[in-house]
């Protein structure tokens, strides 16, 4: 069995504790590729979200040393409202029956997961790895699977942190330093465009491992977060701190 990591979110920008988020969970689960998607278009505009070619340069400029990571197009490329669903189904065709997906979410979205109009279907699509920002000890594993009883779901072990895309945003608006906060590449395409100096507001674009919905994609998010949103309204992560 192939296991292939899915963390989907905003990526806005893609930070350090991504790409940690994405190395523990390949380490401790076996995972064979993790795959980092940048939202595509969302139900509704967000203040400062880059366009998607941006969002999707940097993400693949930060994974870019790492045999395991993987930037992934499948939501930018699509046209109209991207849903976290139609996701899954396509990279599901794509990869076929001998691979399992891990679809990384926050642990905010397991209460979105439950109202979820599709949640059956969803949650046959893919294993549930939630990464949670303090300690996910026993005691949350335990309440996440009495939520969603019929989920393959584990916890992602991954220190604990505060750092958010929109730390980075206001530290880069307000000239502080942070250069640390996100891959060096990352930091160079930042400071040669100019991005997040001022705020801005994309109607056509917007995801924390990372937030993705899961009507709109995700962990993610975070992890990366990932969110669930689909019409009928229920709301990857990202963690955000994705």
């Amino acid at each position: 069995m192939i296991e292939v990591g899915v963390m989907g979110g905003y990526f806005n920008p893609i930070h350090n504790w991504h790409l940690l988020l994405g190395d523990c969970a390949a380490h401790q689960f076996k995972l064979d590729k993790v795959l980092y998607i940048p939202s595509g278009q969302p139900p509704h505009a967000k203040k400062e979200i880059r366009d998607g070619e941006i969002r999707f340069k940097l993400v693949e400029a930060a994974v870019a040393d790492n045999p395991l990571f993987e930037a992934s197009r499948i939501e930018i490329d699509r046209p109209g409202v991207t849903w976290t669903i139609d996701t899954l189904q396509e990279l599901k065709q794509r990869y076929g029956d001998g691979t399992r997906l891990n679809f990384f979410i926050g642990e905010d979205n397991i209460a979105a997961i439950q109202g979820y109009g599709r949640r059956a279907e969803l949650l046959k699509l893919c294993r549930l790895l939630v990464a949670c920002r303090g300690t996910a000890d026993d005691a949350k594993l335990r309440t996440w699977r009495e939520a969603l009883p019929e989920a393959d779901l584990d916890a992602i072990e991954v220190p604990a942190s505060d750092l958010s895309s929109t730390l980075v945003r206001d530290r880069v608006r307000d000239g502080k330093a942070y250069r640390y906060l996100v891959p060096a590449k990352v930091f160079d395409m930042i400071e040669e465009l100019t991005l997040y100096k001022e705020e801005t507001t994309l109607a056509a674009e917007p995801a924390t491992p990372t937030k993705t919905s899961i009507a709109q994609t995700a962990p993610a998010a975070p992890a990366a977060t990932t969110t669930i949103t689909q019409p009928p309204p229920v709301a990857p992560a990202e963690p955000e701190a994705a």
